[in-house]
This record gives C-alpha cells, structure tokens and sequence, in this order.
C-alpha cells in the first residue's frame, strides 16, 4: 500500500505515544491519513492523535481519514487514538479512517476538546498539557516541544 500520512506513509508495525502535527498537501496518493497513510494487518496503533491540516486532499485520494487512510488492522488494533477534527476539516466521525468508516479506537475531536486535558486512554505519567507548550495540545513528557 502507498499512502501519506503526517507521521508515516505506512505502518507495519506498533506505533505507541506519537502525534503528527503540519499538513499534507494533494498528492498523486490514492491514500491519505492525518498521522498514517495506511497500516498494515499487523499494524498497531495507540496513545496517539493528530492536529494534520488534510489540505486539498479528497479529490484525487479515495480514501482519507483524519487519522488513517486505510486501515488493514483487525478491529480493536487501535485504541485511545484521536484526530483534530478543526484542522483536519475532517468532521464526519465516522472517518477517522478512509476506511473501514467507525473503525474502533479513533475518535474525533475538536482543537478545544484536545486542549482541555488529556484526552481518555493517555497515560499521565507519559503525556501533560500546558496552554504556554505545544499550543496547549498534549505533548509527550519526556520529549517536549519548546515553548510557545
């Protein structure tokens, strides 16, 4: 599968704690994905979320979702996972990935729900959130982005 994705093109394997934040722009992809282009039936992902500015992506690309293209994984490999659904202008839920629609595990949420505390499933003592670091979004502890 070949895709672009905030973080990665595709995954074939665990990925765990990340976020992906930037945009994609319209590519010659049929698959586009807010943090993965596309996961493959192995494919885990958890903890993790995306603020990617999808930009100009659908008219080419027949399969976008504000977290994942297309999701090969089986039900249930996915889970605490969210997409900004503000800077995505991805707002239909039922796309947080191009496909399967309603994959289990990856929820929308709007910039404002991401900023007003840790969004459900993230583990505390790995992720925080400040108004003055990474926009107020959730950034990871042990790595964190400078200050806005």
């Amino acid at each position: 599968m070949s895709g672009l994705g905030g973080l990665t093109a595709d995954s074939q394997g665990s990925i765990s704690q990340s976020y992906a934040v930037g945009r994609v722009m319209d590519s010659e992809y049929s698959v586009a994905g807010g943090l993965v282009g596309g996961s493959e039936k192995e494919s885990t992902i958890t903890q993790s979320y995306s603020t990617t500015a999808l930009k100009d992506i659908g008219h080419r690309n027949r399969e976008t979702g504000g977290l994942i293209g297309v999701d090969d994984s089986p039900a249930g490999s996915n889970t605490s996972d969210y997409w900004d659904t503000t800077t995505s202008k991805i707002k239909n839920l039922r796309h947080g990935a191009g496909t399967p629609k309603n994959d289990p595990g990856i929820t929308g949420l709007t910039t404002a729900e991401l900023q007003s505390g840790l969004p459900a499933g993230f583990d505390p003592t790995i992720w925080a959130e400040s108004p003055k670091i990474n926009n107020g979004l959730p950034y990871l502890i042990a790595n964190p982005p400078r200050k806005d």
